[in-house]
């Protein structure tokens, strides 16, 4: 049931009740935001004939009419419910940031976000404008939306480094930073941040993945949709008449001054696998985005980083293009469940394995990155087998085993108390327990960030641990910790 259908004359007077007890003031707007443009020049961009083969395989039931978000390794790829979203901040005052948000409350499945805050990515109605006045070092509950209604019934999270998305029966929620139309409207470097969630409507989305300032999501009908910077074509579509736009982290970003991004809603070329396959999940990382397609994964976007995971340097690449397994581009990469991007380097699960290509300046491949500084192509990553969930951010990469235990390689985010040089290693090293003593257990998902990383046990409890200087851990204290601490506020 769509939120349009569910708010009868009960539903109203329920949210007056809210309204009342919450004492927020309600922002005169829309309950969805419905960019003016959606979706009408979307033919433009894509082959016609590939375009009408896919709505035939649509059609024929050959693409997933909807992805299931329970059904896991055997029936499609499991919707994140924690989710960590990290970047490098301009600004050396203000400090890297990370913040992190988690579904909790059981069938009220409400938001709690908590850590940075510089551009109200945590959906508390305030932000920090650029600074760290506004981080929040407890979990803290995204109460209502942009329009005053209750935030509540959210299946589906996606952090990007400045903004915040999340999915409820088809509609997608974003938040956060207005610089390169990642909220799916024109991109605004002078306009306020977005400080509570807004519905973003036109979509009928199935899943969502945020990644540098851009958004792709996945749509029903099998196809995919991507909005915000498009200098590096990571949208997957034409960039031609996009905007200008400053977007924090990509300032003189690989020699490239000049950027684009785009707030509308225009679909993506299709892709290859879509025909023969079933569309599961999109990821998206610093500048490139990916897609899982049956059992093989395509990416798009930069490649000067070997983020699309098969040799070539293009800046560029508008075409989804299918990951290999060897320079030779002989083997695709199949038998894929899940996938996970961050920053420049992407991972997938396959078959209890867990297989990473791209840039690997910190080990994050599971190889040592004096050898191997980036890799063209997806290979496994030695010393862990029998994985159930993997977490991806810059520098680093984690995963779930079988036994609920969590394994780190890349970014050493276990020994930063003493604010010293970040030690990196390419082997999969056990998560300590709390105070360093046994190991961390019963762990059903883990959300790297950019030098913290938190997981969820099955009892709902979040644990972090790391770096804390902008309140990440979500313990109340801006204390490092080289062990887990558990996040406070979740009820």
């Amino acid at each position: 049931m769509r939120w349009g259908r569910a708010l009868g004359i009960g539903g109203a007077l329920g949210a007056l009740a809210f309204l009342a007890c919450d004492d927020i003031e309600r922002d005169p707007t829309t309950r969805f935001y419905i960019p003016p443009d959606a979706e009408t020049d979307a033919r433009a961009v894509v082959d016609a004939a590939r375009d009408a083969d896919l709505d035939a395989d649509v059609e024929d039931g050959a693409v997933d009419a909807g992805p299931d978000a329970d059904a896991g390794a055997e029936g499609g790829t499991t919707a994140p419910l924690l989710a960590t979203g990290s970047g490098f901040h301009p600004d050396a005052d203000v400090g890297s940031g990370d913040h992190t948000c988690v579904v909790a409350g059981g069938a009220a499945a409400g938001v709690w976000c908590w850590g940075a805050n510089d551009h109200g990515q945590l959906g508390l109605g305030t932000s920090g404008a650029g600074t760290f006045a506004a981080d929040v070092t407890t979990a803290t509950r995204v109460a209502v939306d942009e329009t005053g209604l209750p935030f509540d019934g959210v299946e589906e999270l996606a952090l990007g480094p400045w903004h915040t998305c999340a999915r409820r029966e088809g509609h997608v929620f974003c938040w956060g930073q207005r610089y390169s139309g990642a909220q799916a409207e024109p991109p605004s470097a002078l306009g306020p941040d977005r400080t509570r969630p807004r519905a973003i409507g036109n979509l009928d989305a199935a899943r969502v993945a945020a990644g540098g300032p851009h958004t792709c999501v996945l749509k029903t009908n099998g196809r995919h949709v991507c909005f915000g910077h498009s200098r590096f074509n990571e949208l997957g579509r034409a960039v031609a008449g996009d905007d200008d736009c400053a977007a924090p982290i990509f300032y003189d970003y690989h020699a490239v001054a000049e950027h684009t991004c785009s707030g509308t809603l225009l679909e993506a070329a299709p892709i290859p696998g879509a025909s023969p396959g079933k569309i599961r999940a999109v990821a998206a990382g610093e500048v490139h985005s990916c897609a899982l397609a049956g059992d093989r994964v395509y990416c798009w976007g930069t490649n000067l980083g070997a983020e699309l995971g098969r040799p070539g340097t293009q800046s560029g690449e508008l075409n989804p293009q299918e990951v290999v397994t060897d320079a030779a581009l002989l083997t695709p990469l199949d038998g894929v469940t899940e996938i996970a991007s961050g920053g420049k380097h992407t991972c997938a699960l396959r078959q209890g394995a867990v297989w990473c290509w791209g840039t690997n300046d910190a080990g994050q491949l599971g190889v040592a990155s004096d050898v191997t500084p980036q890799r063209a192509f997806a290979a496994s990553v030695a010393g862990i087998a029998t994985v159930t969930a993997i977490g991806v951010a810059e520098h680093v990469s984690c995963a779930v085993r079988a036994d609920k235990t969590v394994w780190c390689w890349g970014a050493d985010v276990a020994s930063l108390p003493d604010g010293g040089p970040i030690v990196s290693t390419p082997t999969p090293t056990q998560i300590k327990g709390p105070g360093g003593v046994g190991f961390l257990t019963d762990v059903v998902a883990v959300a790297p960030g950019l030098r913290h990383v938190c997981a969820r046990k099955s009892d709902g409890s979040v644990w972090c641990w790391g770096k804390n200087d902008r309140g990440q851990l979500g313990d109340g204290t801006t204390v490092d910790s080289p062990s887990p601490v558990e996040v406070t506020g979740l009820p």
